[in-house]
């Protein structure tokens, strides 16, 4: 897996159909106690129905504990090996490398946070732009970390395939809001729109960072928000 030679081999949340979201690319409070791009993310992902468990891994190198979720509505469906979406919202899971220290201007501009939960907790925080919430201590699958939400700005002018007006050009020619890379540099963070908002849960896995995004577009209703919720709240780790 390439960093991002390719548009289509980027991270993209959502698929096709997506009513609220440019392209093909997830505001409200969220608890501390709950609440991924390989190949080819633009073809198509096979349906969940409700209830099923999904077995789903983290992005980026190295080895990782798999995790299982249950996907609560037929219209969450597995993407990937790394995130479950649905047409407002995705949950992800990441292996958090390198770090933008500004999401518009990343070339050149990627730092390392550190290996700890904190480091990273204080690069996000530091990262201009997203309006970090100041962290919170989280338990999740039995393991702690911290929970924050950042977002992106509102009236940014974005088109086509979730280029930001002004940003970097990256080498696909696209104009990339960029979060951060996987660990070793495999598959980026990129956002989608204005307005998008992440929830983040940083844990700390038996000595491993690791990251589960749960991002949805404005717009998002609460019964959406609750299913998303629901999902995170499901993770389990096989380790």
């Amino acid at each position: 897996m390439t960093k991002h030679t390719h548009r289509t081999t980027r991270l993209r949340w959502l698929v096709a159909s997506l009513s609220l979201l440019v392209a093909a690319a997830c505001t409200s409070a969220a608890t501390g106690s709950a609440t991924g791009s390989t190949t080819s993310p633009r073809s198509t992902p096979s349906a969940t129905p409700s209830g099923i468990i999904v077995t789903r891994t983290f992005l980026g190198a190295g080895q990782h504990p798999a995790v299982t979720v249950e996907a609560p509505s037929a219209k969450w469906t597995p993407f990937k090996e790394f995130a479950l979406t649905n047409d407002c919202c995705g949950v992800a899971f990441w292996d958090v490398g390198m770090v933008a220290r500004n999401p518009c201007h990343s070339i050149g501009n990627l730092v390392d946070p550190g290996p700890t939960v904190e480091d990273l907790v204080t690069a996000l925080e530091a990262q201009p732009m997203r309006h970090a919430t100041p962290p919170t201590n989280v338990t999740l699958a039995g393991y702690q970390g911290k929970y924050l939400e950042w977002s992106v700005p509102k009236d940014w002018v974005v088109t086509g395939d979730g280029n930001f007006k002004g940003c970097d050009v990256q080498s696909d020619g696209s104009r990339d809001f960029v979060s951060w890379l996987g660990a070793g540099g495999i598959g980026q963070r990129w956002q989608q729109e204005a307005g998008q908002v992440d929830r983040l849960w940083i844990l700390n896995v038996n000595g491993q960072r690791l990251v589960i995004d749960a991002s949805h577009a404005p717009g998002t209703t609460q019964a959406q928000l609750a299913e998303q919720a629901a999902i995170v709240r499901s993770v389990r780790f096989a380790t």
